[in-house]
């Protein structure tokens, strides 16, 4: 019995071991590039057929995870591995990323992009530590990126650098550019579909040539913006940390400006606008409705910005302007601040012909209940007809009596649409 045991349990082993050695090809790559970097190169060890496999996977990523599982290594030992790991690797290469290594930029940061120059890789992901890392010249040989993520780097081309024909995504943070060189740079990348560009150098003024673009967010410092070739952009998101108010003194060619801004959207769907970019609007003449109607927006997002020289009437104004422009909007996020001395703009305005006809839902963060906001609110249930449900998150230093005060005059405002359910919750 004991032999016979001993041998079922060879048999089986050898059964498992077959099993491995023999899983179909697509099947193994899936495996691989599922699993960490060194958990990938561990599988070297299942059998003689797997010591080599991972050799080609198609995905290398020296991230958080990979460098955290050989903590307490010293530098010199896991660049080694690095390198060791880029020469052995065969075939080409879709994916690199490099995140958050532990040690500063160093000269073996660019051997390594110099090494990956025959790897035709699709997907190039670069974040160092410490100071920022001028990018080698190596990287702009890639042409066949398809997606560019620099974190923490300087992004210096040389002359002859005409952009990348091939890339559809390209994600910058951090980073320093040339202001002047990069609307040349992206109308070099026919291509794009997703641009991102957070707390990169300031722009003065910001040109996008892009006709294939779709999705566009930039967070950081910003004169002005010029989208002059965008029919496909359906999504837009702007967060301004400080604007220079470059054009304020003219306000007709201020006015030229923001309009030709939303004639070139004829395809956006959601708009995420703060306080500070809708405050460059106002400084010229704030429009009842765009020339333009907004046919293709379904969701408007406005966020408030920390800043003590807002004019809220003209923030308020150009919200107002949003809204009649874009007949079709299916969602309405707010979190502006409306001052008590807007009460009076508000009664004063005519509210007529104001209709949100298609608008579903509408979430209101920061509520305090204040005169102004609970008029806001007012306005908003009693114009949309199809309403279906509106979350208001109150501010949390809001006291029993206040708040049961708020709740009950919210409940008694006439709604236009009976379906409208209204739900008020402290603030996230």
């Amino acid at each position: 019995m004991i032999l016979g045991s001993k041998l079922s349990m060879e048999e089986n082993q050898r059964s498992t071991s077959d099993i491995i050695s023999n899983l179909p090809s697509n099947v193994t790559e899936n495996i691989l590039k599922g699993l960490p970097l060194r958990d990938a190169v561990r599988t070297s060890a299942l059998s003689n057929s797997w010591r080599y496999k991972w050799v080609k996977i198609p995905h290398l990523i020296f991230d958080c995870q990979f460098f955290h599982s050989l903590k307490g290594w010293d530098n010199e030992k896991l660049k080694a591995i690095i390198y060791q790991v880029l020469l052995f690797h065969e075939g080409p290469l879709v994916k690199f990323s490099l995140i958050l290594p532990p040690f500063e930029s160093c000269l073996d940061m660019n051997n390594w992009i110099f090494i990956l120059l025959k790897k035709n890789i699709q997907e190039f992901t670069f974040w160092p530590e410490g100071q920022c890392h001028e990018i080698p010249c190596h990287l702009f040989s890639f042409l066949q990126l398809r997606s560019l993520c620099l974190v923490n780097s300087i992004f210096k081309p040389p002359p002859t650098f005409r952009g990348f024909s091939r890339t559809v995504n390209l994600h910058l943070r951090d980073v320093i550019i040339c202001p002047v060189m990069f609307g040349g740079f992206i109308s070099n990348c026919p291509l794009l579909e997703r641009l991102t560009l957070i707390e990169c150098t300031h722009f003065e003024s910001l040109k996008i040539n892009a006709p294939n673009l779709k999705y566009l967010k930039y967070v950081g410092t910003l004169g002005s913006v010029s989208l002059e070739s965008t029919p496909l952009l359906a999504e837009i998101v702007f967060f301004i940390l400080s604007s220079a108010a470059n054009f304020r003194q003219h306000a007709e060619e201020t006015d030229s400006k923001w309009v030709k801004f939303f004639q070139a959207l004829p395809a956006i769907e959601y708009m995420r606008l703060d306080s500070s970019f809708l405050k460059t609007f106002a400084a010229g003449n704030i429009l009842e409705r765009l020339p333009s109607t907004l046919n293709q927006l379904k969701v408007l997002v406005l966020s408030n910005a920390y800043d003590d020289n807002l004019d809220y009437v003209s923030i308020l104004s150009w919200a107002f302007c949003l809204l009649r422009s874009a007949p079709n909007l299916h969602r309405l996020e707010i979190r502006i601040t409306i001052q008590d001395h807007v009460t009076e703009f508000l009664q004063a305005q005519d509210f007529s012909d104001f209709s949100l006809n298609q608008l579903r839902e509408v979430e209101i963060q920061a509520f305090s209940g204040a005169e102004p906001e609970m008029h806001f609110v007012k306005i908003l249930l009693s114009h949309s007809t199809v309403l279906e449900k509106m979350v208001i998150w109150h501010v949390r230093e809001i006291s029993d009596q206040h708040g049961f005060a708020m709740v009950k005059g919210l409940t008694r405002f006439p709604r236009a649409s009976p379906k409208a359910e209204l739900v008020v919750k402290e603030g996230k």
